[in-house]
């Protein structure tokens, strides 16, 4: 059954400003009995929007992701029932005339009228609320029976839903191995040092004796590094844990071209100076350093590597590079911005320093509004990006840190930003059990078939 809606929306219907109509759509929505959602969202080469789609928060079909272990799979059901109700605008290129060009009014549910008491759009509990919440949990470990008395009691006129009551418990519960969990993953390090003494453990802790820095590296992580140094990739990811420390993780390729974790950090910031503690903790570790270190292109860690690293020769991810180009010059170039990039990738690709700077000069010429941005940010690090330079030193086929972040992808799979640090632990010390099995694996095979 389909359910028609009379409203002041029709094909034609003009706004001024996007704010605007974002301001229209949700009183409409609410007016009618459901929620509206923002969905597809396209933009014009200047950034401003081209075209925006809104539909049901009951659209859509849903796709489950559902892991083949069958004893973590949720059974829970979907909200999404393929309604077809949607409202597409658009906005030609500079014109401020937001016009609605399709639309959809019809949906294959029931309307609710207090659609703003259930929907998870607008469910929000206010914040003394949450406080209360917090107070109850953190300090009484009372269970949701007794707190939905007492918060009823203490405000009389909020509605608060049992399963967002429940999640804000959750997020407050304090584990009692989750107290101390700093210390744990230091006494664990610590533990494994005592028992091998080729473990490299070091940290430091702030006036308050809070973990700032930590940095481990395993024997066989000691070994993997002093036999391929040849070529380091280091890249940092966040929201691996509760307390939002960066992870900085190192990899090398193996002699089967496959990526292997070499060392970890934790810290709290990213500045030079803990970049600098980082490096020199390799450096005691393993007594070597590595002859390409490719990174980021983060300033602070490429005034690091100088400082620490007097022999490696610092390589930038040209996949960040061309990142960072349309962030800086699309706006500038404008149409021309697809042919800087063609001409730019030319330049860089350049295999000899006379052909790379004349190739450069062009391209200054050419686009005088990229001048500034080339000549500050690329130009002066240019032996870390550009073949003329790179093409002389062993790179191992390195341009790009993507293997840190495949790797970085493979430990979130098994992580959450409310992760613990022991977690985060031992999904790396997993992880690192997984990548020796697979050596052992592969290092064997060719003497079976002989």
């Amino acid at each position: 059954m389909f359910y028609f809606i009379q409203g002041d929306l029709h094909v034609g219907y003009v706004v001024n400003s996007w704010e605007y109509l974002d301001t229209v759509m949700e009183n409409y929505g609410k007016k009618h009995g459901f929620t509206i959602i923002k969905k597809r969202l396209l933009r014009h080469d200047d950034q401003s929007i081209k075209h925006r789609d809104f539909g049901c928060e009951f659209g859509g079909r849903h796709k489950p992701k559902k892991g083949v272990d069958i004893n973590e799979h949720r059974d829970r059901k979907s909200k999404r029932q393929e309604c077809p109700w949607k409202a597409n605008f658009n906005c030609p290129k500079n014109s401020n005339n937001i016009t609605l060009t399709t639309f959809n009014n019809c949906h294959n549910h029931v309307l609710l009228s207090n659609t703003e008491e259930y929907s998870t759009k607008y469910r929000c509990i206010p914040e003394d609320v949450l406080k209360e919440i917090q107070f109850f949990t953190e300090n009484g470990n009372l269970p949701i029976s007794i707190q939905r008395k007492l918060l009823k009691a203490r405000f009389p006129t909020s509605s608060i839903l049992d399963c967002d009551l429940t999640n804000a418990i959750q997020k407050f519960k304090v584990k009692p191995d989750e107290v101390h969990d700093a210390s744990n993953l230091l006494k664990t390090l610590i533990q494994n040092k005592s028992n091998d003494p080729g473990w490299f453990v070091e940290f430091q802790l702030n006036d308050e004796n809070r973990l700032t820095r930590l940095f481990w590296m395993s024997p066989s992580q000691i070994a993997l590094w002093l036999e391929y140094h040849d070529v380091v990739l280091n890249d940092n990811t966040a929201k691996t844990n509760r307390y939002n420390m960066p992870l900085s993780l190192f990899l090398i390729v193996d002699n089967n071209t496959k990526s292997r974790l070499v060392a970890q950090s934790l810290v709290s910031d990213e500045t030079v100076e803990t970049y600098k503690w980082i490096l020199e903790c390799t450096k005691k570790a393993t007594m070597t350093e590595p002859m390409v270190f490719v990174t980021d292109a983060d300033p602070a860690m490429d005034a690091a590597v100088v400082q620490i690293y007097d022999t490696a020769y610092p390589i930038h991810c040209i996949f960040h590079i061309s990142e960072n180009l349309p962030k800086n010059l699309k706006a500038k170039l404008g149409n021309e911005y697809d042919s800087f990039v063609r001409d730019f990738f030319l330049c860089r690709n350049s295999l000899c320093e006379e052909l790379f700077h004349q190739r450069w000069a062009k391209l200054i010429e050419k686009y005088p509004n990229a001048n500034h941005y080339l000549m500050r940010a690329l130009f002066p690090s240019r032996k870390s990006w550009a073949r003329a330079f790179t093409s002389s030193m062993f790179t191992a086929g390195m341009q790009t840190t993507s293997r840190v972040e495949g790797y970085n992808n493979i430990i979130k799979r098994e992580l959450a930003a409310c992760s613990t640090l022991c977690d985060l632990e031992s999904v790396l010390d997993a992880r690192l059990k997984n990548e020796a099995q697979w050596n052992r694996f592969l290092n064997t095979v060719p003497s079976q078939i002989v």
